[in-house]
């Protein structure tokens, strides 16, 4: 159970919460969370995790940030500061006392904090003349990692979402979210500090899953063949791929390619996995690559057989194999839609222009080896 700790001052009050570190949440204790998160960032020696509370949710000139909460593992513990306005008079204090808190730490984590949270808060800090730069601190938004990892699957990706189908977290007694403006607003006109005691612990649950998520997509990208929660493995492939993961993106790209079908989507996790094998030389797997999805036939007919044509004519050495590939992939062309527009006849089409420069250059090259074999005959 944590233990919990308040201090007031006359415009603002101040909580705190602290969790031992073995404490679970989620899938994970919180040490462990903490830890393997940073694989994913952010940079920095001082890392806390933020989120706020505000009275409303788009944001803008007229939107104050009521609640503030910062977590941080301090000497074993996971604790967590809670800055609350009590009356909109106490902002100017409340921000002095939060910018000296934040000015411990050269990293923060937040779950939509690029496009709301920091720059509301760097709003309020201007408008009250104060001086705090949350550019100069590292950030990672955890809802950009969310989003690449799980919309697919789960089609969105909240926070509320998130505890639910992925980290399975529970909230058995919770204020909705839309709710929250609405309260704080009815506390100014009553001074009630027991109706809005449940945004407290609102606060302090979005802050826990927060740093649970951060774990977890930690362990995701350090361990992607250990994942044992709903993942869309198109995305985190291209994660990995930007950690420079090769060999881990290719096998995700792989386990993405058994069952996917939209073919966009396909068609990104083919190409990456197509660069990933012609990268490392494993020509005969591309080509089984590239022929197997002739077979599935969600891909257009005629892009696939581009792109054998290509494998043909550079990594095989074989234009003649080359130039039936790009014969197959014009004949493909004709009587069927690319760009929303039909093909039978159209000349301009730079799918088709390509193909057929490609399959001209391929004559010429193919006739000028007939001319060398048959000198040498």
């Amino acid at each position: 159970m944590p233990s919990e700790a308040k201090a007031c001052s006359l415009s603002f009050d101040l909580r705190r919460k602290t969790w031992p570190l073995d404490h679970v949440h989620a899938h994970m204790p919180l040490e462990t969370a903490a830890q393997i998160g940073r694989a994913v960032g952010p940079t920095g020696e001082r890392v806390a995790w933020l989120d706020t509370e505000t009275t409303g949710l788009a944001g803008g000139t007229g939107t104050y940030v009521f609640l503030v909460g910062i977590g941080a593992v301090e000497d074993g513990n996971f604790v967590l500061t809670q800055y609350f306005m009590r009356d909109l008079g106490g902002e100017i204090d409340m921000l002095e006392a939060l910018a000296e808190h934040l000015r411990r730490f050269d990293a923060l984590v937040t779950f939509n904090g690029s496009r709301f949270d920091l720059p509301l808060l760097q709003t309020r800090f201007l408008l009250s003349r104060l001086r705090h730069d949350f550019e100069q601190s590292e950030h990672l938004d955890v809802m950009s990692l969310a989003r690449r990892l799980w919309y697919r699957r789960l089609g969105g990706y909240s926070m509320a979402l998130l505890e639910q189908m992925v980290l399975k977290v529970d909230r058995f007694v919770d204020v909705a979210g839309w709710m929250i403006p609405s309260l704080y607003v009815q506390y100014l006109q009553t001074g009630d500090l027991e109706a809005i005691e449940p945004i407290f612990a609102h606060n302090a649950a979005d802050l826990l899953s927060l740093l649970s998520l951060h774990g977890l997509t930690g362990e995701m990208v350090t361990h992607p063949q250990q994942t044992r929660v709903a993942v869309d493995w198109s995305g985190l492939g291209h994660l990995l791929d930007a950690r420079r993961e090769c060999a881990a993106a290719a096998e995700c790209y792989r386990v993405a390619l058994v069952d996917e079908r939209d073919p966009s989507v396909r068609r990104r996790t083919v190409t990456a996995l197509a660069r990933h094998l012609r990268r490392t030389r494993q020509t005969m797997e591309l080509l089984e690559l590239w022929d197997g999805e002739i077979q599935r036939e969600v891909l257009p007919g005629w892009l696939i057989l581009e792109r054998l044509a290509m494998l043909w004519e550079w990594e095989l050495k074989d234009a003649r194999h080359a130039l039936a590939c790009t014969e197959q992939a014009l004949a493909t062309l004709n009587g069927s839609t690319h760009n929303g527009s039909t093909l039978n006849g159209g000349g301009t089409d730079p799918v088709r222009v390509r193909l057929v420069h490609r399959r001209d250059r391929l004559q010429r090259k193919c006739a000028t080896i007939y001319q060398s074999l048959g000198s040498l005959g």
